[in-house]
């Protein structure tokens, strides 16, 4: 297929979209004097009457271009149509040089349909003609179409391109994202030899970049042997809207080798594509040297720092940036509005927007957002509540930024039923702002009824035209999993697959640890094996899954697998693979993991970690090692390691330590309903039934009401929830029947120390 074939080009194939006489005149040229005459004189103004001398006229016949100029250049629109009028009256109006400036002169007046008259009228034209036409389309009104059908017709006619005629239509390719095009007008290029022009050659780049052909792009720029600031400008974004950090930081670095003087707009692409991806240290040579170029006072670059440092947690750096900036715009607050939020100071944002109003500075919908998701930080409902009402006057009720900020902050605060009903009033339902309402669903107590419909509501969002991305089933299977929901997990895996977010890793991890919370451990390891990459989160999900169910040599494979693969463990591997070894007698080896995970892996033991270690020496029997064990450590004030102490005695029916540990747990926390329970079932376990009824009286006394445990399980597609001592479950005198006949087996059957099981309900 040829370059610039009539494929491409649908308009080479039907009627023109404009009006092409033949490039080559007739023997007699056409008198187009009268309807060029018609054409001025029809727009009904008056132009100054020129009498002019004939050697006046002579002077004026050869400056008349300069006067062009000067009507372009002081947007003398009445000058620029006196100079047509007059070129009229000489008869050259129609002459290519001539009929190339008015071109040019209409074009840059967005007047198009006079500029595309001229060039209808113009017996002869060349390569400029052309390419001054389709500059006018495509500058003015991006209107890709057009340009092409131009560029269709200039080549179907046999006329020369030049680089400049290549680098119009590639920016048309560009304002289209036309690749396809874009390609062949490279193969145009090439044909032509202007592969090593720089101003094509950076066309080139930006329509590559623009249409996300990142390696096309690199192609290109690694064939242009002279590369200006411009050129390496557009590939320091490009690697930064990849992603690719650290590859626009190096080009800067070679920019620089290349003595180039960096620009203002190159040091704001650098900071704005590097922002996260580089280390501090040379976030602040950046910084030095947009001091030292003397580029650092202008606001884009310094909005650029505000940023950067906000990224690397900075806030005080991202402040000072900040305060030392001579001059501030909406750009700059919202990045400063935005340091506080993303790292936990939601206060500061409150402050910094209320400062704002009073300067008396106006904000746009990008900032009110932002503003909000500094009141979902702090968890401020009240003031998130006003700002709402704020936005309903101002009419952003609708808009999707604002919708989508107080759905997460009502999200946050726990009050989904108004995170539903913004949800539902927005314009276009978007998938951002499922997603906050499924986040808000995740942090609801698990034995609330309220979160049993997040199926539901994805039925009804899919209804409504939000398409499910990686973080929606993420969160979905994360729901499923918590519920112990297999059914409802299986059918997010299956919907996954058909939507092609199966291999999305945060999909697979999530889909791991909903299969070993859900008992389906062989489906776990399955599902793990089959992911196509891995992260810490997808060996973390597997291994805890495995501990969940006493598995703990496969744990220790897998972890030394792990290692292997050269994967470092975090706090939460070891944690598991701690409670692995506690829960399948492998006490040497967690004890060995417990005091090595310091200088093994830079990991500094937590209180988890402690209590982990309390529960592995008292199922190995070692209660004794074990108390003294809380009282060395770092967190012998802490209860937890209390309760696990009382727990593992009261396996061992060791009613003595778990005595002490009971008045060591009291002095601690006095008035912890759960701590009583755990002391009174402690005695009630031993036999010492007297001082078990003790202890509760003490509590009734005390006015002391501990929540009532909860457990459900979901039995075709219906979840039974049961608390205890409770009767609301519409089959409560079925089930307490059969639990009695349970427990009257389990006496007539089992040990007669059956009764040391007993707990009491409190």
């Amino acid at each position: 297929m040829s370059i610039l074939s009539s494929s491409v080009f649908p308009s080479c194939q039907s009627k023109p979209q404009h009006h092409f006489p033949p490039l080559r005149p007739t023997t007699t040229p056409p008198n187009n004097f009268l309807s060029s005459r018609t054409f001025i004189t029809s727009r009904n103004l008056t132009f100054p009457k020129i009498k002019l001398s004939v050697a006046a006229s002579l002077v004026l016949h050869d400056d008349w271009p300069q006067l062009l100029q000067l009507s372009i250049g002081s947007r003398d629109y009445k000058l620029g149509l006196s100079i047509h009028a007059f070129l009229i009256k000489l008869g050259s109006h129609n002459e290519t040089f001539q009929g190339n400036n008015l071109i040019n002169l209409y074009s840059k007046f967005n007047k198009l349909n006079d500029a595309q008259r001229v060039f209808d009228e113009m017996t002869i034209r060349n390569t400029i003609t052309w390419t001054s036409l389709m500059n006018g389309y495509s500058q003015n009104n991006n209107d890709a179409e057009a340009v092409f059908a131009i560029a269709c017709n200039m080549h179907r006619l046999g006329e020369d391109f030049s680089g400049h005629t290549c680098t119009v239509i590639l920016q048309a390719c560009e304002s289209a994202r036309d690749q396809i095009v874009g390609e062949q007008v490279h193969s145009l290029v090439i044909k032509s030899g202007f592969e090593e022009n720089l101003v094509v050659g950076t066309s080139l780049l930006s329509m590559y970049l623009r249409s996300g052909s990142l390696a096309s792009a690199e192609n290109v720029f690694r064939n242009l042997d002279d590369k200006d600031i411009q050129c390496l400008n557009s590939m320091i974004l490009g690697y930064g809207k990849e992603g690719d950090g650290q590859k626009s930081f190096q080009l800067f670095r070679d920019l620089l080798n290349y003595g180039l003087e960096p620009s203002d707009y190159t040091f704001t692409s650098v900071l704005s594509s590097c922002g996260g991806e580089i280390g501090v240290r040379e976030g602040k040579q950046l910084h030095g040297l947009a001091v030292k170029h003397g580029a650092v006072n202008e606001i884009s670059v310094g909005n650029a720092l505000v940023t950067l440092y906000g990224k690397y947690g900075l806030v005080e750096e991202a402040e000072k940036m900040f305060s030392g900036m001579t001059e501030r715009n909406l750009v700059t607050w919202t990045a400063i509005l935005s340091v506080y939020v993303k790292n936990s100071e939601g206060k500061k944002a409150i402050s910094g927007f209320l400062e704002m109003l009073h300067l008396g500075i106006s904000f746009d919908t990008n900032c009110l957002a932002t503003f909000i998701d500094g009141c979902s930080e702090c968890r401020n409902l009240e003031l998130g509540i006003q700002i709402h009402g704020f936005a309903t006057k101002l009419g952003y009720f609708s808009n999707l930024f604002i919708g989508t900020a107080l759905i997460d902050l009502y999200a946050k605060c726990g009050n989904l039923s108004y995170a539903k009903l913004v949800f539902s009033s927005l314009a276009v339902q978007n998938t951002a702002g499922f997603n906050a309402i499924l986040a808000g669903y995740m942090k609801i107590d698990e034995g609330g009824g309220e979160k049993d419909e997040y199926m539901f509501l994805f039925h009804q969002a899919r209804l409504s035209g939000v398409e499910p991305d990686f973080v929606t089933f993420s969160r979905l299977i994360g729901l499923s999993a918590e519920k112990a929901s297999l059914v409802k997990g299986m059918a997010l895996h299956a919907y996954s697959i058909k939507v092609g977010l199966e291999n999305e890793i945060i999909v697979g991890n999530a889909l791991v640890s909903m299969y070993a919370k859900c008992g389906e451990v062989e489906d776990s390891r399955r599902m793990f094996y089959t992911m196509v990459c891995h992260d810490l989160v997808s060996w973390n999900s597997l291994i805890s899954g495995c501990a969940l169910h006493g598995q703990g040599k496969e744990v220790l494979l897998l972890f030394e697998e792990m290692r292997r693969r050269r994967f470092i463990p975090d706090e939460i591997t070891v944690l598991s693979v701690l409670q692995a070894c506690s829960h399948s007698g492998l006490f040497d080896v967690g004890i060995h993991l417990f005091w090595n995970m310091e200088p093994n892996f830079k990991i500094k033991p937590a209180i988890e970690h402690y209590a982990c270690m309390v529960d592995l020496l008292g199922r190995s029997g070692s209660l004794s090692k074990a108390m003294e064990f809380i009282k060395q450590s770092a967190f012998s004030e802490s209860p937890l390691l209390w309760r696990t102490l009382i727990n593992t005695s009261n396996l061992h029916g060791d009613v003595k330590i778990s005595t002490l540990a009971s008045k060591h747990l009291l002095d601690l926390v006095p008035d912890d309903a759960g701590s009583y329970v755990l002391i009174s079932n402690m005695y009630a376990g031993g036999g010492m039934f007297s001082d078990a009824a003790r202890v509760r009286t003490l509590m009734n006394n005390r006015k002391m009401k501990k929540d009532a445990g909860c457990s459900w399980i979901e039995i075709e597609n219906k979840v039974h929830r049961f608390f205890a001592s409770g009767e609301y479950h519409q089959k409560s005198k079925e089930i307490y029947k059969k639990l009695d006949e349970l427990r009257y087996l389990m006496k007539e059957k089992s040990h007669p120390d059956i009764v040391s099981l007993q707990t009491w309900d409190m």
